[in-house]
């Protein structure tokens, strides 16, 4: 008897319709059951060519049932599936089906295995599977064992795949990494992950997020398959379906998991929430989490091996061993996939239960052993994750970036630079920056860079978050705020980073910000102070970069060596231009930037202090106190005289305080002095007695020039007056020394005339 399906036989279609099973396969059928939107297998009855039942117990048929079921199966003709070479028609009503209903399910030789049909009534999706059989008629049933995987046809080439949630996405992000079509390369370039969803494949698994066991993930490995990154839709079935599928698949795995701020059963296929996004300079940015950000470890850790004598032994898979290091210094595990994924041992037990059959997978990672690593370190000069750092065996928390370089017109990039720095020698100083930045992460720079405009929307944002992040590596980037900073006792923008962008920083009106910044730019190790977690040391590579719509943006001293504060335009660039180079960017132009920067040579040293600018000056200048510019005034009055001038510190800081706005200065002698030398005012080492009282005294450069001319360089030595290094005796040199002071006396004048004549 030839039949269509197990319907048509009358002793088996009895049978299932007791038990409430339906026909899925020609010799399988299934009683599934409701739960949400998906469809759960609450038993699988399998039939067998001499018609013998497979059944859960509570299922199985009666003697009855199997009496009548066998021997009617010794009068079927079972057909056998065939596998096509290429599509032919199907059945008259799928005919008029769009095309992009229809999805072909191919083996890794590129045969059709079967085919499904997305069929949508009144709002209610259906998905209906086609194979073709030896008899030559399409039958809506699916094949034979495991439900196939969509896209194994392009696991000859990749060794890196994405597993999707249904057909639909899979052949979306196939379609567009492919890019064989203007529309695909442009839906690549502006979707906001492309870049990581090229090289590699796209598959999709059906039968519903309920039933991951029902694929045969066997395929991946036979297509030698390295590496996945499971895509599950943004809701609890599809997120709950990650760790069986990971049991299944034996190669290190990740979870790209969407939280709450993308919509409910959210896939890659789907338009990224506008929230995402954000107009700058005129071009739509995405601004929404990284790619990286939402990474999740998932790979399974264990096997059991069966145990004749009591329960089976639990052990690491080898797959795993190197997923995870333990550090001995911090007592800490740190993921080998995601160096910025660190825990202590009761919160890794917890996370990677889901993925064991044991809740102490720690004490096997510590038993496995693959090598010790006594502490953790960063180190971007160093490659590898297993190093040594010079006293002991590390794991290196850096991870370089993934862009790539490539030769290309750096013209857009310089037409930038020209446009944002108007002034050439600054501008040169500011690309040797990012050139170093970029090419030589075996340099820590001990400087950073301060961008200010008052104008909005110049190109800050654009040179530091769109070139230098990606260029220098999203995990080696943070983007801490102003209020992180001066704030919070925690570190962690600080740690294990190579650049710290801060996109709005003003505090004119204090110290704290440029107090809390000089040791993170210059100091060379870092104590790594972080929520829930041991302090540890690790080196500083972290390099600043500060935006700031004001021009009052920091407090810095006039001996600081740590900022480089060039002139930033105030004129926007028209949106065109804009526009263009932002698509020059998306079309690959990091990696043009990045190999201009490997052959920029002229890079900054190790040590090398900020160049100076204008700019700078008018910031130093602006830092002052109200005490210590009105002292500024007084020490530009002297200078201004050509006559020998000299002022006792006491008639200074009464000077100082009288003519305060707040008629109280809270400036030390010592500040008003240091800002004073700053103006080029001379200081004498001793305090002699002027008007009464022991006072050290500041002369302008006219004094200086007189007393060298009359005493001689043996009481001056290095521009300050300090009458202590002499050959002469010491009945002379007293003698010299009285005359030496009294000539100082001699040209002191009081603060007011000092300003009288200068005016």
């Amino acid at each position: 008897m030839k039949i269509r399906s197990l319907a048509d036989i009358n002793s088996v279609n009895s049978y299932l319709k007791r038990i409430g099973a339906e026909p899925r396969s020609m010799r399988k059928a299934a009683v599934r059951e409701m739960s949400g939107k998906y469809w759960r297998d609450v038993a699988i009855i399998s039939i067998t060519p001499d018609g013998k039942v497979v059944a859960p117990p509570e299922y199985a048929p009666s003697e009855l049932e199997k009496a009548a079921i066998e021997a009617e199966c010794a009068t079927v003709s079972w057909p056998k599936m065939k596998l096509l070479s290429r599509m032919i028609d199907l059945p008259e009503e799928f005919r008029n089906v769009p095309e992009k209903d229809v999805f072909q399910f191919k083996d890794l030789d590129g045969k059709i295995i079967m085919v499904q049909v997305r069929i949508e009534r009144k709002g209610e999706r259906s998905y209906i599977p086609l194979t073709y059989w030896d008899d030559d008629e399409w039958r809506r049933m699916e094949p034979e064992g495991n439900l196939p995987l969509w896209g194994l046809d392009q696991l000859k080439d990749q060794s890196t795949v994405f597993i999707h949630e249904g057909a639909k996405a899979a052949r979306a992000m196939r379609w567009m990494v492919e890019g064989e079509t203007p529309e695909a390369r442009a839906a690549c370039a502006a979707h906001p992950w492309g870049e990581e969803m090229k090289a590699a494949a796209h598959v999709g698994w059906i039968g519903g997020a309920l039933s991951p066991g029902r694929t045969d993930w066997s395929a991946l490995k036979k297509a030698g398959v390295k590496r996945a990154y499971i895509v599950s839709d943004n809701d609890a079935p599809g997120v709950a379906a990650v760790p069986s599928i990971a049991f299944h698949l034996r190669i290190p795995t990740m979870h790209v998991q969407f939280s709450t701020e993308w919509p409910g059963g959210f896939d890659l296929a789907d338009e990224f929430p506008a929230s995402m996004f954000k107009v700058i300079e005129g071009q739509r940015f995405y601004v929404g989490p990284s790619f990286r950000s939402c990474l999740y470890p998932a790979t399974w850790a264990t096997d059991q091996v069966p145990n004749p004598k009591g329960k089976p032994t639990t052990i690491l898979r080898d797959n795993f061993k190197d997923m995870w290091a333990y550090v001995e210094e911090s007592d800490l595990f740190v993921c080998s996939e995601m160096p910025e994924i660190i825990r202590s041992e009761p919160v890794l037990n917890k996370m990677l239960a889901s993925f064991s059959h044991t809740n102490s997978t720690c004490s096997l990672i510590v038993k496995a052993y693959t090598g010790n690593s006594v502490r953790m370190c960063y180190r971007p000069d160093i490659k590898g994750r297993k190093v040594n750092d010079g006293s002991n065996s590390a794991i290196n928390l850096h991870t370089p970036t993934s862009i790539k370089s490539r030769a290309g017109s750096i013209k857009p990039f310089i037409d930038f630079m020209t446009y944002m720095f108007p002034n050439e020698s600054e501008r040169y100083e500011v690309m040797r920056w990012c050139a170093t930045l970029i090419a030589r992460t075996d340099i820590h720079m001990e400087y950073g860079l301060l961008l200010v405009s008052e104008q909005q929307g110049v190109g800050k944002t654009t040179l530091g978050s769109s070139i230098l992040a990606p260029l220098v590596g999203a995990s080696n980037v943070s983007y801490p705020t102003e209020g992180i900073i001066v704030q919070s006792e925690f570190n962690g923008w600080l740690a294990n980073k190579r650049l710290c962008i801060v996109n709005e920083i003003y505090s004119g009106h204090s110290w704290k910000a440029y107090n809390k910044l000089k040791s993170a730019i210059t100091d060379r190790t870092v104590e790594v102070n972080e929520k829930f977690q041991r302090t540890y040391t690790v080196e500083n590579w972290c390099h600043m970069f500060a935006c700031s719509n004001s021009l009052r943006a920091l407090k810095v001293e006039e001996s600081d060596r740590r900022w480089f504060y060039p002139e930033v335009t105030e004129d926007k660039w028209p949106r065109e231009r804009f526009d263009s180079f932002h698509n020059w960017l998306q079309s690959g132009g990091p990696s043009v930037i990045r190999h201009w920067a490997e052959n920029f040579k002229d890079y900054v040293t190790a040590g090398q202090p900020a160049p100076m600018t204008e700019r700078k000056k008018e910031l130093i200048i602006s830092s002052r106190s109200e005490g210590q510019q009105e002292a500024a005034e007084l020490a530009e009055a002297m200078n201004c005289r050509e006559d020998p001038v000299a002022l006792g510190m006491k008639d200074i800081a009464s000077w100082v305080n009288e003519n305060n706005s707040r008629r109280n200065s809270f400036d030390t002698d010592l500040d008003l002095r240091k800002v004073m030398k700053e103006c080029g005012v001379i200081w004498t080492d001793d305090r002699l007695k002027v008007n009464d009282r022991l006072q050290l005294v500041g002369m302008n450069r006219a004094a200086f020039d007189q007393l060298k001319e009359k005493f001689g360089l043996k009481l001056i030595r290095q521009e300050a007056i300090l009458g202590r290094q002499t050959d002469e005796s010491t009945d002379k040199l007293k003698l010299r020394k009285a005359d030496f002071f009294n000539e100082v006396r001699s040209m002191v004048k009081s603060a007011d005339e000092v300003l009288r004549r200068a005016m």
